[in-house]
């Protein structure tokens, strides 16, 4: 027993640095309870340079009171006296550690008061204190009503020791100074009031900064970046429809973000030559003409271009040896891309129409495409097109809804006579009408053999398809088409190795012989199949 006790005092001896150390790791409530164990370490807790004070903790059962949950609440005495010992915890805390004179490492604040007028000269208090004791990183979230937005202490300006600074739901106005984060990193700006005078103070007057975010601000229409001499990441997301120009003049850029959600895009996205730029994320950005080609030939060292739902008129050019990851996603007009990456090491394109493709890219792709409506010879005869281009198809995922087929085996071969392309992974989502099953793996197998073939079974209709699939796999009658040069899939599929079933629950495979007992309408999850393929050939022979 004595010895017990011995071992588990050794971590009180260690050093209180290094207990600190120990303690970040630990939730704030973890921490706190650490104060009960002795005298030292209640000491310890005292002196913890991690200030995290969130009012969710003190709301037993809730995960994050959010800005309606509040509402509804605020009325209720129960829940003010909880929010008044919250602030007298929050205030006898931070005295009682800047009496140590200590410097804090972290001050997490999370707040959810309407109350702004009343309780903006205590926050106040608090910002200005954790400055003062040299706070190194500053979170400051506070949930209220958009027209009672809580204002920021002009002490926040001169916070010479933070190294990174996040604000959510607050406003910024003019320092009546300089501003005098000369430590400052990282800046995270979201949902904060501010206007363009002050995005070009903080951009031109922060000398350190190397990552700024601007994530749903309001209050500009013209947001301009430059004068920042050594920031190398930037993120721009905005949700709201106030942002009319986008103008970004930084060479020292490395990684650039642009993420736009709403009707209305701005009109304008000027970014500026930055020769370092190495990952590019375009996500809702508008394009006319040949903007989108003149943008990317500004990032010679450009390695990875991702462009979601953009606005990309006409072809798509890119020429590149330093490009890594290209990515492609639900870009709706793309008609037509040509691109040039001979050290491309992996390719994507999603969802997107089936564009004529010229391409250079020896690497493995990832493909995605859907097809609702008529599903008729021109969609394939496009599709293996596309696919030809490549020879490491790597996955292909297809999901074809129709309710009409317009297209058959024979027509297919007649209007092209290539053999079936070799993927290594084919996800399948249909729902076409049962008589046309048959028609259809005939035609998917006509495009590509994959050595592995997934379907998603979620509804009714994928009972039935999967069930049918299962028998027709292990179907081995091949005198269907022996005059024809290329046969139907049924002459090469070898052998079908083994069938496998991912409960989503539960997320662990099962032999497909052995759920079959227990299969039902609502059993879940995805049906996997190894298939063994001989390579077909054109002298007739298999």
């Amino acid at each position: 027993m004595d010895e017990t006790v011995v071992a588990m005092d050794r971590i009180s001896e260690l050093p209180t640095f290094i207990i600190h150390h120990i303690m970040s790791y630990l939730s704030a409530k973890e921490v706190a309870r650490t104060s009960v164990l002795s005298k030292k370490w209640n000491q310890l807790y005292v002196s913890f340079p991690i200030l995290d004070f969130d009012q969710n903790y003190f709301f037993p059962g809730a995960s994050r009171l959010d800005y309606g949950s509040f509402c509804v609440r605020k009325q209720n005495y129960s829940f003010s006296e909880t929010v008044k010992k919250f602030m007298d915890f929050v205030d006898a805390s931070l005295v009682r550690f800047c009496k140590l004179k200590f410097c804090i490492q972290k001050f997490r604040l999370f707040l959810t008061f309407l109350d702004v007028k009343g309780s903006a000269p205590i926050v106040d208090r608090w910002i200005r204190l954790a400055v003062e004791n040299g706070v190194r990183e500053l979170d400051f979230e506070n949930i209220t009503d958009e027209n009672t937005v809580y204002t920021l202490p002009q002490a926040i300006f001169s916070a010479n020791s933070v190294t990174n600074l996040r604000l959510v739901w607050c406003r910024l106005e003019q320092p009546f100074d300089s501003i005098m984060l000369r430590s400052l990193k990282k800046l995270t700006l979201e949902r904060v009031c501010l206007d363009e005078q002050m995005v070009q103070k903080l951009a031109s007057e922060c000398p350190l900064l190397e990552d700024l975010c601007f994530s749903n601000c309001w209050g500009l229409k013209h947001l301009c970046v430059s004068k920042a001499s050594k920031l190398k990441i930037m993120e721009i997301r905005s949700f709201s429809e106030e942002i009319e120009i986008v103008e970004i003049s930084v060479p020292s850029l490395q990684q650039l973000t642009l993420l736009f959600y709403g009707a209305r895009r701005p009109r304008v996205v000027e970014v500026a030559r930055s020769p370092h730029l190495k990952k590019l994320d375009l996500v809702s950005v508008y394009f006319a003409d040949n903007e989108f080609n003149h943008l990317i030939s500004k990032f010679p060292s450009l390695e990875d271009l991702f462009v979601t739902r953009c606005c990309l008129p006409g072809k798509i050019k890119i020429s590149s040896n330093q490009l890594k990851n290209l990515l492609f996603r639900s870009c709706k007009y793309l008609k037509a891309i040509d691109v040039d990456a001979p050290n491309l090491l992996l390719f994507t394109y999603e969802f997107n129409p089936i564009p004529i493709i010229s391409i250079n890219v020896p690497c493995p792709w990832k493909v995605s495409f859907v097809c609702k409506g008529v599903l008729n010879t021109h969609w394939y005869l496009k599709l293996k097109k596309f696919l030809g281009v490549s020879k490491q198809i790597e996955s292909l995922k297809l999901s074809l809804y129709s309710t009409k087929v317009l297209y058959n085996l024979d027509e297919l071969s007649e209007c092209s006579p290539s053999l079936p392309l070799q993927v290594e992974n084919l996800e399948l989502h249909t729902n076409v009408p049962l008589s046309d099953y048959e028609t259809l793996l005939d035609c998917v197998f006509w495009i590509c053999h994959p050595r592995t073939l997934r379907v998603n079974v979620m509804f009714e209709e994928d009972h039935k398809f999967i069930t049918w699939l299962s028998d027709q796999l292990w179907i081995r009658d091949v005198n269907c088409c022996n005059s024809h040069p290329i046969k139907c899939w049924r002459h090469y599929l070898n052998d079908l190795k083994t069938e496998n079933f991912l409960l989503v629950n539960d997320q662990i495979f099962l032999d497909v012989d052995n759920l079959m007992d227990g299969w039902t309408t609502r059993t879940r999850g995805v049906s996997e199949f190894h298939l063994d393929w001989c390579v077909p050939v054109l002298d007739g022979k298999s």
